[in-house]
């Protein structure tokens, strides 16, 4: 309890006034971020005052009755000094300075009354009982000091109000002096100078300090610290940042230490000399020095720090993250040797609550089942890898969501007018010369820049191209996710399944259909699969009609114009508004060139349903009801007119990742996963298998060539696209399950067990055999491939070349059609990058000629073997 203080805890009863209530008051009130809630109560009066027969109150949601309730007996309170109550988990700028801790009381959210009682009566309070409105959400109120005697009835006009998380005078009521003026001097009693501990023995040449104890969080003492400022921050973090003025030049130490203040440093700057003490403390995993507000004073200036390159050697010095340990608190540059890639664009981050970006050392971040099978070591070693590579890349204050501060110029350029940008950021660019201290929170480590960058510092190891590069053939196939392409709130057809996921206005639409219709004709490919088109039927009014008369609109050769594929699913003799292709609100569709291939037949492949028990919690509630579906396959069958081969393109979505199927929270002891993502592949795998064994028994009663092609929601090593292709358990050493209670078109496909899949289907997946590092979509700061194209191992001497087309994934969000995120002077670009955020997947075909054309001469051997090799693939 010992800080220098106000506060007295004695054994020893003290003899007052009976009226000597009236000067403790309650003299701030704290309601910040998470747990960040305190109360100081102070003595106004002249004298002493035990606070034995005192309790402070807490009246829930508005309520008239005291519910929570701390004694503050035992406790002395000196004239003119505080005491603070505040809640165990707030942060340390708020526990530094409390002397209680207490997590009933505290435990308020803006719209709970706090009273303090003298003998169980009411003699002051902050906020309204008896109302649930909120009156104190979000702010600190500080009372005027003024007033000196408590008050049964809030009278807001006695507070003054400040900002969230603003701790200003909290520990000292009345006492808050002149911003200007230092209350800290760096000298001791007598005058004389302190032993200062220097930066790097508070840091250590480990993970935590080694003066705080194995099982503590912070020092059992303080430290005077000296040293020179490097950055100033008010934001992410809330102090600033020393730097040592005498490095012990020992690279397993770190030369730089936060300070953290909790409030507003802005009156130091870099290069400032300054003397503080504090408490070292392990917040979270970054070691710190936790002091009060301005307990600390400026000794002296000079030139401010330069930033550090950061030595990294992968063969001596492990991973990037051992290396940034060494780093913390201090200022730091990345060089071009450090390599760092691009993980993930400027966007927004859901954990941190603002706009930040991934970089990771040496490459891009694969996820763990692109590479590796689902479950693997290899595959838990990769998911290792990348946290060790791991870096993200901040600003100190929050920025609106298009403006990258560390690059002032992103989006803005077109200068060669084009209608795209040169400066842009990509997944797998490598960027230098960015400068900033480092930080450590959720886990991760963290650059808060303090400089600015151009395009002269990003290196483009995956720049952006017009069209997918791959040897030509004579034809072209492909798969491309529209995002939610919907055109029924712009004049389309209803959508009889659900509302719009697309584009919230017409300004919007004409964007994202302007990228889609572009971004096609530049694939350029004869038969295209969709995926999340809006399903709301066929005829020129259709999404799909629409979007084809776009895309043709723009095609000045008539060989070159698609039609779309129709069904009549209402059986009534024509395809309309009123068919659709499944149930959901967006389907799968086809496009395709008459001039290259012809129409023989089409169908739909049913996708499973899943009809299981529900899974309750341990209170009963429902968690997951056991009723899931997946969106029907499309698999129509061509003629390719200039070989007359017969080629079936099946276009699937499957069931995505981020819903919950029965396998995934069930409890493990009934076959479930109990909520657990072990092998990281995302919720539903096991409805996703049951999807491929549909998928792959139907497409077994059809003869020739066939393309399964589509979003699959399965990296490239997971179960579904093991299943169909070379799975067995010999090869792979596991076992796939599908899941329970699966019917299809009403008829069991499999029952309470599921079933455990013991064949596969022996489709090649050709993108991955020709190109072992594609990729089509990134998620967080990982890539893999969702989008695949599967190949008849018959088909495989056609193919040319396959690869993935990176217009999209690889793209910022701001460069998609959202009005979200983007202020009206946001450049708004009708480019083909990112029309989607899966990128396309092309597969190039080189079929023979027809028998007319290919023997002639005439031949007999050449056209007993062309039409005995026709027939065969007929």
């Amino acid at each position: 309890m010992e800080r220098g203080k106000r506060l007295l805890i004695s054994t020893m009863g003290l003899i007052f006034a009976a009226s000597s209530h009236a000067d403790v008051i309650i003299s701030q009130y704290v309601e910040g971020s998470s747990y960040n809630k305190a109360i100081e109560i102070a003595n106004t009066g002249n004298t002493s005052i035990s606070l034995d027969d005192y309790q402070l109150k807490k009246a829930t949601n508005g309520s008239t009755d005291w519910n929570s309730n701390l004694s503050l007996a035992g406790i002395t309170l000196d004239a003119g000094k505080t005491i603070v109550i505040a809640h165990s988990k707030a942060e340390t700028s708020i526990t530094a300075i409390a002397d209680l801790l207490n997590n009933s009381v505290t435990n308020f959210n803006g719209n709970d009354a706090v009273g303090l009682f003298y003998q169980d009566a009411l003699v002051d309070i902050v906020g309204v009982s008896g109302s649930s409105e909120y009156w104190g959400k979000d702010v600190s109120l500080v009372r005027q000091s003024t007033v000196t005697a408590g008050s049964v009835e809030f009278d807001s006009n006695q507070w003054d109000e400040l900002e969230k998380d603003n701790l200003t005078g909290l520990g000292s009521f009345g006492e808050q002096g002149d911003d200007s003026t230092p209350l800290f001097s760096c000298t001791l009693s007598d005058g004389s100078e302190p032993t200062f501990t220097s930066i790097h023995d508070i840091q250590g040449e480990g993970s935590r300090s080694p003066l705080v104890a194995d099982d503590s969080d912070s020092s059992d003492q303080q430290y005077f610290v000296r040293g020179v400022v490097s950055a100033v921050t008010t934001g992410l973090t809330k102090g600033f940042y020393l730097q040592s003025v005498t490095a012990d030049n020992n690279d397993k130490t770190s030369e730089g230490l936060f300070v953290y203040t909790g409030k507003s440093s802005s009156d130091l700057q870099p290069g400032d000399v300054v003397c503080t003490q504090g408490t070292v403390k392990e917040y979270y995993g970054v070691t710190e020095l936790a002091v009060a507000d301005k307990q600390w004073t400026v000794l002296s200036q000079q030139d401010a720090p330069v930033a550090q390159d950061i030595v990294f050697n992968s063969t001596s010095d492990g991973s990037l993250r051992d290396v940034l340990e060494r780093y913390e608190g201090m200022l730091v540059r990345l060089p071009k040797s450090l390599d760092m890639r691009i993980a993930r664009t400027f966007s927004y981050d859901y954990d941190a609550s603002r706009n930040n970006m991934v970089l990771a050392q040496g490459s891009m971040n694969y996820q763990p089942n692109q590479r590796y099978v689902a479950g693997s070591t290899k595959a838990q070693s990769e998911h290792e890898a990348n946290v060790q590579r791991r870096l993200f890349i901040e600003s100190d204050q929050k920025v609106d969501n298009e403006k990258i501060p560390y690059y002032p110029t992103f989006g803005l350029t077109d200068i060669d007018q084009n209608g795209s940008t040169e400066d842009y950021l990509r997944v797998n660019d490598a960027i230098s010369g960015l400068e900033g201290v480092i930080a450590y929170s959720y886990d991760e480590y963290r650059l808060i820049v303090t400089n600015e960058i151009d395009n002269s510092h990003i290196v483009h190891h995956s720049p952006r191209t017009s069209s997918p590069e791959l040897k030509a053939g004579n034809l072209r196939v492909a798969s491309f996710n529209v995002l939610n392409y919907f055109n029924s709130p712009f004049g389309g057809n209803a959508n009889q399944h659900g509302s719009n996921r697309g584009a919230d206005n017409y300004q919007e639409f004409e964007i994202q259909q302007a990228k889609i219709a572009k971004a096609i004709t530049q694939l350029d490919a004869d038969i295209v699969g969709l995926m999340e088109i809006e399903n709301n039927g066929f005829g020129d009014n259709s999404a799909i009609g629409q979007l084809v008369s776009t895309i043709n609109s723009g095609i000045s050769d008539a060989d070159k114009h698609y039609q779309y594929l129709a069904f009549d699913t209402n059986q009534d003799g024509v395809a309309d508004e009123n068919d659709s292709v499944g149930t959901d609100a967006i389907t799968v569709g086809l496009i395709y060139r008459p001039a290259k291939v012809e129409l023989e037949s089409s169908r739909i492949i049913p996708m499973p349903k899943q009809i299981a028990p529900a899974v309750y919690d341990d209170e009963g509630s429902v968690v997951e009801d056991g009723k899931n579906e997946q969106r029907d396959t499309i698999a129509p069958t061509f003629i390719v007119k200039e070989s007359r081969h017969r080629l079936t393109v099946a276009v699937n979505h499957l069931k995505s990742k981020g819903s919950a199927c029965w396998e995934d929270m069930a409890p493990v002891a009934e076959g479930g996963q109990g909520g657990d993502d072990a092998d990281y592949q995302g919720n539903c795998e096991n409805f996703r298998v049951a999807a491929a064994v549909a998928l792959g028994d139907a497409l077994n009663q059809l003869a020739g060539d066939k393309v399964i092609l589509g979003d699959m929601n399965s990296y490239a090593k997971e179960d579904p696209i093991l299943v169909l292709t070379d799975y067995s358990v010999e090869k792979y050493g596991k076992t796939i399950h599908a899941a329970r209670n699966t019917y299809i078109d009403g008829k069991e496909q499999f029952g309470d067990d599921g079933a455990q899949v013991t064949d596969n289907y022996g489709y090649q997946n050709i993108v991955a055999a020709l190109h072992p590092d594609s990729w089509s979509y990134s998620y967080n700061d990982e890539v893999g491939t969702l989008d695949h194209i599967l190949i008849s191992p018959t088909l495989r001497k056609y193919v040319v070349d396959a690869t993935d087309w990176h217009i999209n994934a690889a793209e910022s969000t701001l460069f998609d059609y959202n009005d979200e995120y983007k202020s009206a002077d946001f450049p708004r670009y009708q480019d083909i990058y990112r029309a989607s955020d899966h990128d396309p997947a092309v597969l190039e075909l080189q079929f023979q000629q027809s028998v007319a054309q290919e023997c002639r001469p005439f031949s007999i051997r050449c056209l007993l073997d062309l039409i005995f090799g026709h027939w065969l693939n007929r």
